[in-house]
């Protein structure tokens, strides 16, 4: 679901998106797609991400061990 998101967010297929891509550099996204990323992760999984780990999700495996914290919460 998470992948589905992202990829969605940033219109790329699924294949493209990589763990370590990294959003902007690799992918041209912005700060409102990190936000629009952000909002529907929350909103589809039910989970509250912190303000401060909105700057950390650069990529995909980062995204996925920031949702392991907050479902930790």
């Amino acid at each position: 679901m998470v992948r589905e998101i992202i990829c969605n967010v940033l219109e790329l297929e699924e294949g493209e998106l990589s763990p370590s891509g990294r959003f902007r550099e690799d992918y041209g996204a912005d700060s409102m797609n990190a936000v629009e990323i952000q909002s529907q992760i929350e909103v589809a999984l039910d989970v509250e991400i912190e303000r401060d780990d909105l700057r950390r999700m650069v990529d995909l495996a980062t995204v996925l061990a920031i949702l392991e914290t907050a479902k930790a919460r």
